[in-house]
């Protein structure tokens, strides 16, 4: 990955601070302008995809932004939804095991933690099936790309290290960069929050193109 490159390329547009804060008014949109930002970025991944790496800043499209970020939400959902309903029984099993005794409560709570066990694996492995999903679907334009999963599993499989590097990257810039913002003032949040979507976006649009095509797994700080 090109990390320089992920910081870099949204100043080499001249118009980079109107691009950037369309998308930040949206944010003060409740609910709705959350996706309207998430299908911007996603626009970006896109344009990565196809091979514009250093022409990737999109002008923000009201309907279809929210659209491809509503979609993309769905789509992050539905692969969790197997976490919600593993971690419900393990924590019922847990729950009903510290009200009783015995045996029964042995039984429970051994039975509790073994499933909460597989379903904190489970959460780790769709933490990358789910992005590499979203991936898989702004590159192919269909919702049910998303879904492929063995398609989707050999993304993650061919460009493991990258897909990991993308998820640390990622939490570090929206924890790190994003609140930045509050330095300047409140506006300056959404804008250091949108610059980090921006960041991210591109990153994920670098990594899906490693998963794709044949290439030794490195990462460029410059």
């Amino acid at each position: 990955m090109n990390l320089g490159l992920a910081f870099s390329y949204v100043f080499k547009d001249k118009e980079w601070f109107k691009k950037i804060l369309m998308p930040a008014l949206c944010m003060l949109i409740p609910v709705v302008g959350q996706f309207v930002v998430i299908g911007w970025g996603l626009k970006i991944t896109k344009r990565v995809i196809d091979g514009y790496e250093e022409d990737a800043l999109p002008n923000l499209e009201f309907g279809a932004d929210l659209k491809n970020g509503f979609l993309a939400a769905v789509i992050q959902t539905i692969y969790f939804i197997p976490i919600g309903i593993i971690g419900g029984i393990a924590g019922g099993m847990l729950s009903f095991g510290m009200s009783d005794e015995g045996a029964l409560y042995t039984i429970l709570m051994i039975l509790g933690g073994c499933i909460g066990l597989v379903g904190l694996l489970l959460a780790i492995l769709i933490a990358f099936l789910s992005v590499a999903g979203v991936a898989n679907f702004v590159a192919k334009g269909q919702f049910g790309a998303a879904f492929k999963i063995k398609e989707v599993f050999g993304l993650v499989k061919k460009a493991f290290v990258s897909w990991l590097l993308y998820i640390i990257i990622q939490s570090l810039v929206m924890s790190i960069i994003a609140p930045l913002g509050a330095i300047a003032c409140f506006v300056g949040v959404f804008l250091t929050a949108i610059f980090s979507n921006a960041v991210n976006s591109h990153l994920l649009g670098q990594v899906y193109n490693k998963a794709t095509t044949p290439a030794l797994e490195s990462v460029e700080v410059l």
